[in-house]
């Protein structure tokens, strides 16, 4: 189901899931890459009834994005994600807002750093942004502002991960949602059936995976966090190392209760 507010600009749009049977994880509810998987798609569809168009030889590409969530939804629940653009602060990056929705309380927020690569030369290609401000948001901007996460040389290798057919998107490369699973598989099962909550996920974007490359996901120490609301809170990184050249493919943070 989609909806557009202000709907001559469709500056805004709002799509709604039903968290269904394969949406959910071992504790019932919808979790990271379910979400983020829904956050991408609302996204497209935004850019669709908006008819963004890009060139055949350029495309869309998440650079860095910060999810925050108060409550993950449950098997069988409806949920709403309403999204859309801030106006762009460079020739080259773009960001987007999130809300999710249930029960008409928001309970999670995100913001995606776009940019636009050659799909020939996989290099980022500034745009001129003119042609969509009819679709920029002014005035509501969330207050994420994703930042970059630097590479950590004290992280520990956990487990390796080999690029398949199915983590291969359109444009090529392994998709952005792909690298949240790869964490939540490097994670013990005991650890995910412990109940610890997922209050934050932030996570950069650094170099392409593609058929073939073997990456090793990696992590470092729980720094645990002073001054926090919410009582007992730790910061984890985890960072994405390609075997074969030692290049960094991301980097990310959860931030856990």
């Amino acid at each position: 189901m989609s909806t557009s507010s202000e709907t001559t600009e469709k500056r805004i749009w709002e799509e709604e899931y039903k968290i269904t049977s394969y949406l959910v994880n071992l504790r019932g509810r919808a979790g990271l890459y379910a979400i983020l998987n829904l956050i991408q798609d609302v996204g497209w569809m935004h850019a669709i009834a908006a008819q963004v168009r890009l060139p055949a030889n350029l495309a869309w590409v998440f650079t860095r994005q910060k999810l925050v969530m108060s409550q993950w939804p449950k098997w069988n629940e409806t949920i709403s994600i309403r999204t859309w653009l801030r106006p762009p602060e460079s020739a080259a990056f773009i960001l987007r807002d999130y809300e999710i929705i249930l029960n008409g309380q928001v309970i999670g927020t995100c913001t995606s750093t776009f940019a636009v690569i050659d799909t020939q030369t996989r290099k980022i290609a500034a745009q001129e942004w003119s042609e969509y401000e009819q679709l920029f948001r002014t005035g509501t901007a969330l207050p994420h502002h994703p930042v970059k996460i630097p590479y950590r040389e004290d992280a520990q290798d956990l487990t390796v991960f080999e690029v398949r057919n199915s983590d291969i998107d359109l444009n090529n490369h392994v998709n952005n949602t792909k690298y949240a699973k790869w964490i939540l598989d490097s994670i013990s099962i005991d650890t995910l059936r412990a109940g610890v909550d997922l209050l934050e996920y932030e996570v950069n974007f650094l170099a392409e995976a593609r058929s073939g490359d073997r990456v090793t996901v990696q992590s470092c120490a729980e720094e645990k966090l002073e001054g926090q609301s919410d009582s007992a809170t730790a910061l984890i990184q985890f960072q994405g190392v390609r075997v074969s050249d030692k290049k960094t493919i991301f980097t990310a943070k959860l931030r856990v209760r």
